[in-house]
């Protein structure tokens, strides 16, 4: 009887241990895929108004948080977030089905704009990501110029409880 408490107690253990090994593994997994600023080269910047972007999103219990910013090489009449989508997969890299289109979020006469843990709640058991564009207008009476870059962001795990 002590030999099987004893076995039980042994296994209990192990399949914690390896619970919280799985778990680290995954948080150090989406801590490594965190994205930092890009710099827009000068090469690429279509219309060269939107200077640096970052895009991040972060996970707890049935939950997601987006951060995010933009920075403009000037003051812009327009500057921010569009087309914004948080977007769900059963696999994390095929399969994306947008599940929440939050509204547009950008400012008037500002040289950057940022999202700071801006939280949604998702349906837990699933991958997660953000697609949105970086928008900038710039000012002027004639036919201001516009840019807009498309951008994912880090995938992450969101538990279901």
């Amino acid at each position: 009887m002590k030999h099987k408490k004893l076995y039980s107690l042994i296994c209990a253990c192990s399949v914690l241990l390896s619970c919280c090994f799985t778990f680290a593994l995954s948080v150090s997994a989406a801590t490594e895929s965190l994205k930092t600023s890009t710099i827009v080269d000068d090469d690429t910047r279509a219309d060269g108004l939107i200077r640096a972007y970052s895009l991040v999103i972060t996970s707890s219990t049935k939950k997601v948080k987006i951060t995010a910013e933009v920075d403009g090489y000037e003051t812009m009449a327009k500057i921010g977030f569009t087309n914004i989508e948080v977007q769900r997969s059963t696999n994390g890299t095929s399969g994306w089905v947008t599940e929440l289109t939050p509204i547009d979020d950008t400012v008037t006469n500002a040289e950057s704009h940022t999202k700071n843990n801006e939280s949604r709640s998702v349906v837990g058991g699933y991958y997660y990501r953000v697609k949105l564009d970086h928008y900038a207008k710039e000012t002027g009476w004639f036919f201001p110029s516009s840019q807009s870059i498309t951008d994912y962001s880090n995938v992450v795990w969101v538990p279901k409880s």
